[in-house]
């Protein structure tokens, strides 16, 4: 499987790379390394759509300079990269994500992941607040769903902190992959892992994770709400500022309460109960 490869180079990397990755999210660029020119986007091959990039590329010139490039590349020359740029991640004093090369981590919650195309690692921001606001919640022998989960990185979390069920979704089939060789890695492998998109939620959960991006989560809201049982708690991140006010006013039209609002280098999450 080959990648392609979108490169930016930035007089400034704040705040336009994180402008670049909200923009990329929307048309399914799947990962990120930022490096010290600016930042380098990826998709798989068969998803890549030179259309779509190039009217990104024309909204994004409107804003603010940059040059880039586009070039192909091979799965494991991705891979060798990604393993050069992971570092360990401290989420809290209670929990740290580190890739299997690194030392071990001496904290209660220790998360290793394999570093390969997936999204989730906890370097960006939205994983970090999502992964620290599940602190928050009580998991013991609760039911919970991970949308959209990439790396199975907050789906392992919930598994660490006492769920009883979880089931974790990607539309992707690298993360898919990806997900269980990382639940595997973790002693997770009581995780149920689905190739597919919101339509395969047929359950109820306690607890709802979705860090993906402003139209994804716009368009899943209402079966969000549909499949969260009586007192659960929704979690939403992978959008900017500028989402905000819309996703929230979205997610109280039907019912549920706004529980808090966190903010991180202009990402946001949502905490909703119903």
């Amino acid at each position: 499987m080959n990648y392609i490869e979108l490169s930016f180079t930035l007089s400034e990397k704040n705040p336009f790379s994180d402008i670049i990755i909200a923009k990329l999210n929307e048309i399914e660029f799947e990962s990120y390394i930022e490096s010290e020119k600016g930042v380098d986007a990826y998709i798989q091959k068969d998803f890549y759509n030179k259309q779509k990039v190039e009217s990104v590329i024309l909204d994004l010139k409107s804003l603010f300079a940059f040059d880039y490039s586009v070039k192909e590349i091979e799965q494991e020359n991705w891979n060798s990269q990604w393993e050069e740029n992971f570092h360990p991640v401290l989420i809290n004093k209670d929990c740290a994500i580190r890739a299997h090369f690194h030392e071990p981590i001496d904290c209660k919650y220790e998360i290793i992941i394999t570093p390969k195309m997936s999204f989730g690692t906890g370097h960006h921001e939205t994983t970090f607040m999502m992964m620290n606001e599940m602190f928050e919640i009580e998991f013991e022998n609760k039911s919970v769903l991970d949308m959209g989960c990439g790396t199975g990185v907050l789906a392992i979390l919930a598994n660490k902190l006492g769920s009883s069920k979880i089931i974790a979704i990607d539309i992707d089939e690298w993360s898919f992959e990806n997900s269980k060789e990382n639940a595997k890695l973790n002693s997770s492998e009581n995780i149920e892992f689905i190739l597919g998109n919101v339509s395969k939620i047929n359950v109820e959960f306690d607890v709802i994770l979705s860090n993906i991006n402003r139209n994804i989560i716009l368009q899943d809201i209402p079966r969000y709400v549909d499949y969260l049982l009586t007192n659960g708690n929704l979690l939403l991140s992978g959008f900017l500022n500028e989402d905000v006010e819309l996703i929230r006013s979205e997610v109280e039209k039907l019912g549920l309460q706004f529980v808090s609002h966190k903010n991180k280098n202009k990402w946001n999450l949502l905490h909703f109960k119903k």
